[in-house]
């Protein structure tokens, strides 16, 4: 195929040695020329191996200083850096199915380069087989909806984005402002073909719930700042990402998709029950520990 596109892959990272190889390796695997890709590590002041081993990998590799979470501020950077014509932005524990850049290609040929910004769908590999059912499962309702993330986008449109990656967000919020931003510019969103491999097994089933309850106080920022900042989007898209009905219900019946639900409702009742866990632990951190004056203030 002619005229491929440069891809640049930003990978942000804090003590990654364990889970890193998996990563580079799905990219150095690729079934696609190695001089149309490079690979960024922007590392958080990382006290083990993660540098060396991405060097090894032949990853270009940046630093960004001061107490996580940094994520935002070394997809900002890995951005600047990058020499290619679209950033792919993974994280530590994901691995790339060995011919999802060429499907980004191919996708992107049969487009004609009209849209701007890229879903990939996510298949999760979690602790127990059991568990990875219910996972993918509950994944598979979500690739392209308003609580997806786009995860490849066209540097020309990054560099239009005054915020870029939102750094005072946890990473979860961060991604959705990217979403919105993208949306307000005008750029068109597609979704390719070809997965990435999430790797949750050093997850328990209690610390994937524990895990989400993390972004308390980015979600609660998140929302003051669009509620502020553009009335219409908090109550377009925000209060949908976050209503109990869409999270409970719609994204898993709209556009025809309750046709897969009905043959694997008992999935459904496991998901249900999770996502029932989740709230139940944010309400908790959203009550005990999140500065409301903190958050007025940002916003105001």
């Amino acid at each position: 195929m002619a005229n491929l596109p440069k891809i640049s892959i930003i990978i942000p990272t804090r003590n990654s040695e364990k889970i890193l190889p998996i990563c580079l390796n799905g990219i150095v695997n690729q079934n696609y020329p190695k001089a149309k890709f490079e690979i960024i590590i922007v590392d958080n002041e990382s006290s083990d191996k993660t540098v060396g081993l991405a060097k090894s990998f032949g990853a270009k590799t940046f630093l960004v200083k001061g107490s996580p979470s940094r994520a935002c501020a070394q997809r900002n950077l890995g951005a600047e850096k990058a020499k290619g014509d679209y950033l792919l932005f993974l994280d530590h524990d994901m691995e790339m199915s060995k011919n999802l850049l060429k499907n980004f290609a191919e996708k992107l040929s049969k487009t004609k380069d009209t849209p701007d910004v890229w879903y990939i769908p996510e298949k999760i590999i979690a602790n127990s087989p059991f568990f990875t059912k219910i996972r993918n499962f509950e994944r598979s309702f979500y690739n392209a909806t308003i609580i997806d993330a786009v995860r490849i986008i066209k540097k020309e449109k990054f560099n239009l984005i005054s915020e870029r990656y939102d750094s005072i967000l946890s990473s979860g919020p961060a991604d959705w402002a990217m979403d919105i931003q993208l949306e307000k510019i005008g750029c068109k969103f597609d979704i390719i073909d070809e997965p990435l491999y999430h790797h949750e097994e050093r997850f328990t089933y209690w610390q994937y719930i524990t895990k989400k309850g993390d972004w308390t106080k980015g979600i609660d920022l998140y929302k003051a700042k669009w509620k502020k900042k553009d009335p219409n989007v908090y109550n377009k898209v925000i209060k949908k990402q976050f209503g109990i009905y869409y999270r409970l219900i719609g994204v898993f019946t709209e556009n025809g998709k309750w046709r897969k639900l009905i043959p694997n409702f008992h999935l459904y009742i496991f998901v249900l029950l999770t996502k029932i866990l989740m709230g139940f632990e944010y309400l908790v951190r959203r009550f005990s520990g999140i500065d409301e004056k903190l958050i007025e203030h940002k916003w105001n």
